[in-house]
């Protein structure tokens, strides 16, 4: 999903590369959600998000982003 360009404006690495943003929220829950995940439920899939580990950047420039220290 990352590395497909068609979905570049919707959701993609910053970039640095140490973390990603949704840059469309209405287009990812409408269009990535259903194919990738099978629902289109954002809030579902930030749980899933933190459960994998990554936690969202609360300030500054990567603000809203999500990371993961490995």
């Amino acid at each position: 999903m990352m590395r497909s360009k068609a979905l570049s404006s919707i959701i993609a690495w910053l970039p640095h590369g140490r973390s990603w943003m949704v840059l469309d929220r209405h287009r990812f829950t409408n269009e990535v959600l259903p194919d990738y995940f099978g629902h289109s439920n954002f809030e579902s899939f930030i749980r899933l998000v933190n459960a994998w580990g990554f936690r969202r950047v609360p300030s500054g420039v990567d603000r809203d982003s999500y990371y993961h220290e490995v």
